[in-house]
């Protein structure tokens, strides 16, 4: 309940700007339908506009106050690591088995990939939220353990480390676009692995 003194006004005018980020069911299962397609095959779908948004969503207004005014904004997916991020966010997952496990690097690619999209499933993910390495490594140790002793993310522009963390807009969801191209098993760590001179780089 809003009140004012008898010789104060009320500007009706809307001075409170609030912002609504939406992602719908519709775009959502279109955009992953996209980024899982390797036979280049499906288009990316288009975002929903502001004005489809209010057409849907328009209910929303009946709750507002009289000084509020509502932006309908869609959710925007920010792809990592494939081919179907920007070149900046693209990278290569290096992989090294436990030798004590007899396993197939095909069997293990497939494993990563399938642990990462469980990983950034969109349930996970709110918008602006930013991707750390660290847990996403976390996360694979545990899901493909024993079959995995190390794992490693190297861009494949830039330095090594640049896409330890990530952030992303406040309308942003994180997203991964990596498949089984991006995966590469390897014997060990090593700094040409790494895409790194040797001077100055300490590998546990």
């Amino acid at each position: 309940t809003h009140n004012a003194p008898n010789d104060r006004r009320i500007d009706p005018s809307p001075n409170n700007l609030i912002d609504f980020y939406i992602l719908t069911k519709e775009y959502s299962d279109q955009y992953y339908a996209y980024i899982k397609d390797t036979s280049n095959k499906v288009a990316e779908p288009q975002i929903p506009t502001n004005d489809e948004l209010k057409t849907n969503f328009g209910s929303i207004e009946s709750y507002k106050s009289i000084s509020d005014s509502i932006i309908y904004n869609s959710a925007v997916f920010k792809p990592l690591f494939g081919i179907k991020a920007t070149p900046s966010l693209r990278a290569t997952f290096k992989i090294v088995k436990n030798p004590n496990i007899s396993i197939t690097d095909n069997d293990i690619k497939s494993q990563v990939i399938s642990a990462i999209n469980t990983y950034f499933d969109v349930n996970n993910w709110d918008f602006g939220e930013s991707f750390y390495f660290s847990e996403l490594s976390a996360y694979l140790h545990t899901a493909l353990s024993p079959n995995v002793s190390s794992i490693l993310i190297v861009p494949t522009q830039g330095n090594f480390g640049s896409l330890f963390q990530i952030n992303a807009e406040p309308n942003e969801i994180v997203v991964s676009a990596a498949t089984v191209d991006n995966v590469q098993v390897i014997s060990a760590i090593t700094a040409a692995q790494l895409n790194q001179s040797a001077a100055g780089l300490n590998i546990v």
